[in-house]
């Protein structure tokens, strides 16, 4: 059985999408000085969908979420991010060339909300998270993803190998991005069934998931410093996707 999750989140778009979300906001906390278009929207929704709007002192709302910039606003959210064992099924067997993001070892919560942040507005089908080796997801991904987080479906790999063996096995083509390849984005074809890995900054993908990859291509790079952030890699490529799919 897929169990949900229980997270305080903050920030003023986070709150707002997950209240707009399929996911169960518990309660909502406003800080006795919050203000502003948004947090009207956000007391209108909570009005709406008979969630509790507790307002507190701006203080007690910092001990709350900790030291963070929490834009006098916060909220305890009940969410289940990842598929069942049916939508699994229906993705990799039915799904019409799906696109799938596995996250190879991203373990800043900035670069993966970033990354989910771009894989929602690309139209992503599903991001592939390692079960060991992963930044949790927690209040720090869905502020940096603006609550992107809420809209996104998740698949956790006991082995990242024998998930993407499975993937070939369904007619995925498997992408590795590494500085190396001899190939570029832009020779790939990205309009069919499509898994694309990311590798952490410091290590890239890891060599040995090399060996499940259908191909390896780079992102063309022509200045002195041989690393791009995961999260602007994982732009690049994504909209390239979109290019080849929608404007092709």
């Amino acid at each position: 059985m897929i169990q949900t999750q229980q997270i305080y989140i903050y920030g003023r778009q986070p709150v707002y999408e997950a209240l707009r979300s399929p996911h169960r906001v518990l309660q909502v906390f406003l800080a006795d000085n919050a203000s502003g278009k948004i947090i009207g929207r956000i007391r209108q929704l909570c009005q709406q969908q008979n969630i509790p709007l507790d307002t507190v002192p701006k203080n007690d709302l910092q001990k709350l979420v900790g030291p963070v910039v929490h834009q006098s606003v916060a909220a305890l959210v009940e969410f289940q991010p990842f598929l069942s064992p049916g939508e699994w099924h229906y993705l990799i067997h039915e799904k019409p060339n799906p696109l799938i993001l596995v996250a190879d070892q991203i373990q800043d919560p900035h670069n993966l909300g970033a990354i989910l942040r771009t894989s929602e507005i690309t139209n992503v089908d599903c991001i592939i998270l390692p079960q060991k080796g992963s930044a949790p997801l927690n209040a720090t991904v869905a502020k940096t993803s603006t609550g992107a987080l809420f809209y996104t479906r998740f698949y956790m790999a006991p082995s990242l190998e024998k998930l993407l063996l499975v993937l070939q096995e369904n007619d995925f083509s498997v992408f590795a991005t590494m500085p190396g390849a001899e190939k570029t984005i832009y020779d790939a074809n990205f309009k069919e069934k499509t898994a694309l890995i990311i590798g952490s900054e410091d290590k890239g993908v890891r060599k040995n998931l090399l060996h499940y990859c259908t191909e390896a291509v780079k992102i063309p790079q022509f200045g002195h410093v041989n690393s791009l952030n995961a999260s602007v890699s994982a732009a690049i490529v994504l909209y390239e996707v979109i290019r080849q799919r929608h404007f092709t």
